[in-house]
């Protein structure tokens, strides 16, 4: 697996990063989760989705490889979460959850590890359970970034991504590639946006 630790430990420990819930994890609230839902994080950065779900009364577990930012939200001791410092190649140890959240990670890791995160869904989640995905498209490649060109950067194809979902028999509920759904500062990425439930 591809890391870039120690970029996001310093990230993170600039606190450069806005602290609101992001665009997509209030989509996800309002159109697809429910108080009570147990809730697996992959890459939860700086912890604001999962701060996020938990006020809405969810479950959360939420992994992040980056020690700097784990050992801080860990800190805190806020209820119904917990912050496990893991890379999210190998979810074994996880299941019975009703959603796997991923914004701006799948985009973060090699094919290779994107592929073993979707071998494992089923695993991990409940009969009907949601994945719930928002990564930079290939249409985003050559926009110009807010934060720079310095550390791993994948783009994903949004048809080959729902393809890959579809044939290990999840359902396609929401699809889209779009600008116009995560602005920040100057920049408007071209993003994918997908929610899939295990059959």
């Amino acid at each position: 697996m591809i890391t870039d630790n120690q970029y996001w430990n310093e990230v993170y420990s600039a606190n450069k990063l806005d602290h609101h819930p992001s665009s997509f994890a209030q989509h996800c609230e309002e159109n697809h989760l429910h108080s009570g839902n147990s809730l697996l994080e992959l890459g939860c950065g700086n912890g604001r989705d999962a701060f996020f779900f938990v006020e809405k009364g969810m479950q959360v577990s939420a992994l992040d490889a980056s020690s700097k930012t784990i050992e801080k939200l860990s800190s805190m001791n806020v209820k119904n979460i917990e912050f496990l410092n893991q890379d999210f190649s190998d979810l074994t140890r996880f299941t019975g959850f009703d959603c796997v959240y991923s914004r701006f990670t799948m985009h973060s890791v090699d094919e290779k590890t994107e592929q073993m995160v979707f071998s494992q869904l089923s695993q991990v989640l409940k009969a009907d359970g949601l994945f719930l995905m928002e990564a930079r498209s290939t249409n985003d490649e050559k926009l110009e970034k807010t934060f720079g060109n310095d550390h791993f950067r994948r783009y994903l194809n949004f048809q080959a991504t729902v393809d890959k979902l579809q044939n290990l028999d999840f359902r396609i509920l929401e699809k889209k590639e779009s600008q116009g759904l995560s602005p920040y500062k100057q920049e408007d990425p071209f993003l994918i946006r997908i929610v899939a439930q295990r059959l």
